[in-house]
């Protein structure tokens, strides 16, 4: 009987400790209605290109009350943000060997609401525009991960 008691309990607890965790947690990023486009690519294949916007979106949605209206790719914009990116970082050991093929750019457009978390560095009711995301090519798995994201 004491078991049962000390059982129900630790399942109270936790359940608690996890309603208190959603609710702080805010409203996470969406990317449900963002408009996506990807030109033509001489670099990537559409599936490497897909599965980076789908990396993307992921990330995303730890934006706090943000929601993506926009998330392109642009092969000339992606090729020089690579090209400096590999230029400003050439002592880092990761980067020094690294195959330009290895690295993707996107762009995003996102809208701020208005009752966002002031710990998440944005402005509430801002809009950001061409907000870039680095990402490179996992050797090993092939996925993409991302390296950096900014204005």
């Amino acid at each position: 009987m004491v078991l049962v008691k000390k059982k129900l309990g630790i399942a109270i607890l936790l359940i608690l400790i996890i309603v208190y965790g959603v609710s702080i947690s805010g409203k996470k990023g969406s990317t449900e209605n963002a408009i996506i486009t990807a030109e033509k690519s001489e670099k990537f294949k559409t599936t490497e290109i897909e599965t980076a916007i789908a990396r993307v979106k992921k990330e995303f949605k730890g934006f706090t009350n943000c929601e993506m209206t926009k998330l392109y790719y642009n092969e000339e914009k992606s090729n020089v943000e690579i090209n400096h990116y590999l230029t400003e970082n050439r002592e880092n050991k990761s980067v020094k060997n690294a195959d330009k093929k290895d690295f993707i750019v996107l762009y995003s457009d996102f809208e701020v609401g208005e009752e966002n978390d002031q710990n998440s560095g944005f402005i509430p009711g801002s809009n950001h525009k061409a907000w870039m995301w680095l990402l490179k090519k996992d050797k090993f798995w092939k996925k993409w991960e991302v390296v950096t994201s900014r204005v």
